[in-house]
């Protein structure tokens, strides 16, 4: 347990001296947390596993220490033979309370692909896209002079229609994703 102790101590008393300085400019990350997905048709409920890995890539700009703009693509992983993309675009504020640390929240557009082998709904594959809305808040932590980590949720609320089958399919899909990311600024 010392040998974790001491060097994560040591990590974070070096990082204390980062500061946020200038968080303008160009930014770009990666991140990785839990998904859990609720789809539901009709008279048909499928409750995506809690355990789904999602992972994704990030980036964006900062126009002021308060203010800038973030778009996402992202994947969640395979679960009974049902997998999700997504691409969210969001203004995100950012509010700064010391030299390390600050909050941020964000809210925009979301578009979201599915497809699967969906037995439940009599159906061989299906493939179902859709726009909707996003919303997700977190913190950042300056853990080097050009490096954060962060810690979030994100929100993503979607309708789902058929892509390339001929019949008609109306999905509602609810998604929400605990992730911790790291991001270069540039």
């Amino acid at each position: 347990m010392k040998k974790i102790l001491l060097p994560l101590a040591l990590v974070l008393t070096t990082a204390s001296g980062a500061a946020l300085a200038d968080q303008t400019g160009p930014y770009v990350g990666a991140s990785l947390g839990n998904a859990t997905t609720d789809l539901k048709a009709d008279n048909w409920d499928y409750n995506y596993d809690e355990n789904v890995v999602a992972y994704g890539l990030y980036g964006g700009y900062n126009f002021t220490e308060n203010l800038g703009l973030e778009a996402t693509l992202g994947q969640t992983g395979e679960k009974d033979n049902i997998k999700k993309g997504y691409a969210t675009l969001t203004p995100r504020v950012m509010m700064p309370l010391n030299d390390q640390f600050s909050l941020f929240a964000k809210a925009g557009v979301a578009y979201v692909a599915a497809d699967g082998n969906w037995q439940d709904i009599e159906r061989a594959h299906i493939d179902v896209d859709g726009w909707g809305w996003t919303a997700g808040a977190g913190v950042n932590f300056a853990v080097a002079e050009h490096v954060d980590v962060r810690a979030g949720i994100d929100y993503l609320s979607t309708d789902l229609k058929n892509a390339d089958n001929d019949k008609d399919l109306n999905l509602d899909s609810e998604t929400t994703m605990y992730y911790v990311g790291v991001n270069y600024n540039f």
